[in-house]
């Protein structure tokens, strides 16, 4: 293995994995400060009470910062959660989908797959499959004609950004008129602007734009709250959760203040829409390189929609997959083997990525594929 030779600033490696993922060295730093002593007060992070006057104005500046962030409406209530995105897919179900009831779900890669076999499992109410991706090996998400939503039901649930293949919905798909959209946007919250109007539910794991595993955003219309559909065990209920002010149990409390520095510092470098710029930058310079290799890289998802997060590709051989990510490590880019069920290289370039770690990428791939192909 030879020494790294394309580290990012302060002698790290440029992280282009999944999840756990990349946070901002100066969000690090401040993290490492208020282990042993938060806000001057004497006492780290972790040992702080969810009780006391300190954590009461951290959690107030933490759901601020994510209001002004997202430009989230004020009839809709953000909730900070334990337990990651998977436990959302059947919470949504239990909370929004009556017995009896239906709701249509797109199948378009790994996690909404999981989301439909959790809802199912959870109540005794009608998934739709409207869209089967499988049968096209996930390479793309559904344009509105090849899915048939259905009419009255109660929310369709949609992946919209799938980070295994590397697609996403350039643009929200559309439900029967009058049923609203859940979003899982784990892999893209605050990546690029949302249509609040047009979901009743929007959530997102926080290990991949907002700091670290353990918490979930939860962003949710009131009147969802308001009107759940079945008595519910109180961890279960948003309801439960938003009374009890996101600590109805000892909240992940690490999590929640990271969260906070994190939306802070998409506050001050510009929001969704100037990361929205920002990864599409970093996603055109891998693309590039891929689709001028002369098939030496193959993408695994349809160019209309490609994912500017997760750009996930092919090498000619396995054998050379794994030499492209283990060559690539050695070089200081590390997390680039594929996810399990797709295998090649997946480049995870989320918001704390600046566009120097994808030139980095960029350059090894163009010289890779040179002493290579």
């Amino acid at each position: 293995m030879t020494a790294p030779m394309r580290l990012a600033p302060g002698g790290r490696m440029w992280n282009f994995s999944a999840g756990p993922a990349v946070m901002p060295l100066e969000v690090l730093e401040q993290l490492r400060t208020d282990l042993l002593d938060l806000a001057g007060t004497g006492i780290g992070i972790l040992e702080h009470s969810h009780r006391q006057p300190t954590y009461d104005r951290l959690l107030a500046q933490t759901m601020d910062s994510c209001r002004k962030l997202g430009s989230i409406p004020d009839d809709y209530e953000i909730l900070m959660l334990p337990g990651g995105a998977t436990l959302q897919f059947a919470q949504i179900a239990l909370n929004m989908l009556p017995d009896g009831a239906t709701a249509d779900y797109p199948d378009t890669d790994v996690w909404s797959s999981k989301a439909i076999i959790e809802a199912r499992d959870a109540v005794k109410a009608n998934i739709s499959v409207i869209f089967e991706g499988k049968k096209f090996k996930y390479d793309h998400v559904p344009t509105d004609g090849e899915m048939t939503p259905t009419p009255g039901a109660a929310y369709l649930h949609y992946c919209s950004n799938n980070t295994v293949r590397g697609t996403r919905y350039p643009t929200p798909p559309k439900a029967a008129p009058g049923v609203p959209l859940v979003s899982d946007a784990s892999s893209e919250i605050f990546g690029r602007p949302i249509d609040w109007r047009a979901h009743a539910l929007v959530y997102a794991a926080a290990q991949k734009n907002c700091g670290v595993a353990a918490m979930t955003i939860v962003i949710v219309r009131r009147d969802v709250i308001a009107r759940p559909v079945r008595n519910l065990h109180s961890m279960m209920s948003y309801e439960a959760h938003s009374k009890a002010e996101s600590r109805l149990n000892t909240p992940p409390t690490f999590a929640i203040h990271t969260a906070g520095l994190m939306f802070k510092w998409m506050l001050k470098e510009g929001g969704p829409a100037e990361f929205a710029r920002r990864n599409a930058a970093k996603a055109q310079l891998l693309y590039s390189v891929i689709d001028s290799s002369g098939g030496f890289y193959t993408g695994l998802s349809r160019k209309e929609c490609r994912a500017d997060i997760n750009v996930s590709f092919h090498l000619p051989t396995p054998e050379l997959d794994h030499q492209f990510a283990s060559e690539a490590a050695a070089e200081g880019l590390d997390g680039l083997a594929g996810h399990k069920d797709a295998g090649g290289i997946r480049a995870s370039m989320y918001n704390a990525l600046p566009i120097e770690g994808a030139q980095a990428l960029a350059q090894f791939m163009r010289e890779f594929a040179r002493t290579r192909g």
